[in-house]
């Protein structure tokens, strides 16, 4: 199972977590024993972005010269947005961000680099898929991919030849990649990346004590712990197993702050495993913005 793990590197950066229990990042040495003791503990795939922080300086300090580790990144999302810039200012941007990512990481090449939130119409305009070619071209990133939040931009990722790889939420609570996205993936050789595996920490401890128009999601929560058996504690290991014994799934992101939350969920998804790969959920009826932390309410919201 470790093999198909990763870290996500957002709340090793900055705030993060359930709506109400968001936590700042930790301390700089607690994030770099963290991802060293994920690599100890077999992990060898770190996904982070220049939208976190001083994420990818601190991945490039503790793994930039671990050729064992792949780490992948994201091109900066333009300050006035990928419309206000021209097809060459738009390959001009995704060069400059790569180059910047390069110096951060202390990589020569980057291992896999991805439009971060792209949406359907960004994927379809030509500038992009020529900027990141060039890049293939030079060297310079091995292979490309898209973080994306809805279905059509997922299914616009796997349809375009451009793009190798498509990163999702998907969760025990958000299982709408089931639908399209994951099929389409299979049929077409794309690998999935999941992430936010545990809703922002909805499956969580955290998820018990949501309220107001969240309280959904803590109802949605408990029918999931009902469903494996688990302590809320146990909760976490649970989810993540459940997504990692998604075959059409590549890569699963999990997000510990220390080497304890590592290590618990570790333990836990091996320990669910079994569980996890023949267990019938329940059905819910969340609307999409519950399951969308980009949508909740700006006030208790964690970040884009």
């Amino acid at each position: 199972m470790v093999d198909k793990l990763g870290i996500g590197t957002a709340a090793l950066a900055g705030l993060y977590g359930a709506p109400g229990s968001e936590r700042p990042a930790p301390d700089r040495a607690i994030a770099r024993r963290t991802l060293l003791a994920a690599v100890e503990r077999g992990v060898r795939f770190v996904d982070t972005a220049p939208a976190y922080g001083e994420a990818e300086s601190l991945v490039g300090a503790v793994l930039g010269d671990r050729e064992d580790c792949v780490i992948a990144t994201k091109v900066a999302v333009p300050p006035g947005g990928w419309e206000e810039l021209s097809p060459e200012q738009a390959r001009v941007h995704i060069c400059a961000s790569a180059q910047a990512s390069l110096r951060a990481l202390r990589r020569e090449r980057l291992d896999l680099l991805q439009v971060h939130n792209a949406d359907e119409e960004l994927v379809r305009r030509g500038a992009v898929a020529e900027g990141l070619a060039e890049l293939r071209e030079a060297g310079l990133v091995a292979m490309t991919g898209a973080s994306v939040y809805g279905e059509a931009d997922a299914l616009a990722v796997i349809a375009s030849p451009a793009f190798e790889a498509v990163q999702v939420a998907f969760s025990a609570l958000d299982r709408r990649p089931e639908r399209r996205t994951l099929p389409a993936a299979a049929a077409e050789g794309t690998a999935v990346i999941a992430r936010s595996l545990l809703l922002r920490g909805v499956l969580s401890p955290a998820g018990r004590g949501l309220d107001g128009p969240f309280a959904p999601l803590a109802a949605a929560a408990a029918a999931v712990r009902r469903a494996f058996d688990v302590s809320w504690e146990e909760l976490p290991g649970a989810a993540v197993a459940f997504v990692l014994a998604r075959a059409s799934v590549s890569r699963a992101l999990i997000g510990p702050r220390d080497e304890s939350e590592l290590a618990t969920l570790l333990d836990q998804a091996e320990r669910f495993k079994d569980a996890a790969a023949t267990l019938e959920l329940p059905p819910h009826d969340l609307p999409d913005w519950l399951l969308d932390p980009s949508r909740w309410p700006q006030e208790t919201s964690v970040g884009g």
